[in-house]
């Protein structure tokens, strides 16, 4: 007769009653490498190395501020305008807008006579000059050109050369003597229906030769 075992102490062969845990899996962390030190550099070490200055040497000859200037002035040495015809041809084919081409040349003529002119409230000396090369005396040259701009006022003046100066009076002590030969650097030249209309400043204005 087979031997019979209680149920309760039979035990499966094949399989497991509990599901076995799972063997955890081990992380590695690898950490990153610091930046070069070479890449990234602290404020402090951005410096710009200054250039050293040149020297010079030592046997180099000594030039005087006085003597450069001097040189330079012969360099740049202007052109002396002085007659009315030459001015003309100047501002017909130069742009004398240009405040170099305006200071290139010096205008020499004789004072003949002066007018203070009222324009819009504003106060202006005319200098009336003429060349000064002409044989003619300083009253004569005043007589003619005077009657002729009674007569016709623009085709007279267009052999006088018009100098303007802005709220100067006749009476001013910087204004040379009537029949003074002068000399100035213009800042402004124009031609008005065939006219050599021209302006300065006062302090531009020197004398060559006294009446």
């Amino acid at each position: 007769m087979p031997s019979i075992r209680s149920s309760k102490h039979e035990m499966p062969t094949t399989a497991t009653s509990a599901t076995t845990p799972a063997t955890p899996t081990l992380v590695t962390v690898v950490p990153e490498p610091a930046p070069s030190s070479s890449r990234i550099l602290s404020p402090a070490t951005l410096r710009v190395t200054p250039t050293p200055l040149k020297r010079k040497r030592p046997d180099a000859e000594y030039v005087s501020p006085i003597k450069k200037m001097k040189k330079t002035m012969q360099h740049q040495k202007r052109r002396i305008i002085d007659t009315i015809d030459d001015l003309r041809d100047f501002i017909q084919n130069n742009d004398v807008t240009n405040s170099d081409i305006r200071e290139s040349i010096q205008i020499q003529a004789r004072l003949l006579w002066t007018v203070n002119e009222y324009i819009h409230g504003l106060r202006f000396l005319r200098l009336y000059l003429g060349e000064q090369r002409a044989p003619e005396s300083l009253h004569e040259q005043q007589t003619e050109y005077q009657q002729a701009q009674r007569d016709d006022l623009f085709h007279a003046n267009q052999f006088l050369i018009t100098l303007s100066l802005y709220d100067i009076a006749a009476d001013n002590p910087s204004i040379p003597s009537l029949g003074s030969i002068i000399v100035f650097v213009p800042t402004k030249l124009r031609l008005y229906r065939h006219c050599c209309q021209v302006e300065t400043k006062v302090y531009h204005i020197g004398t060559v030769t006294p009446p």
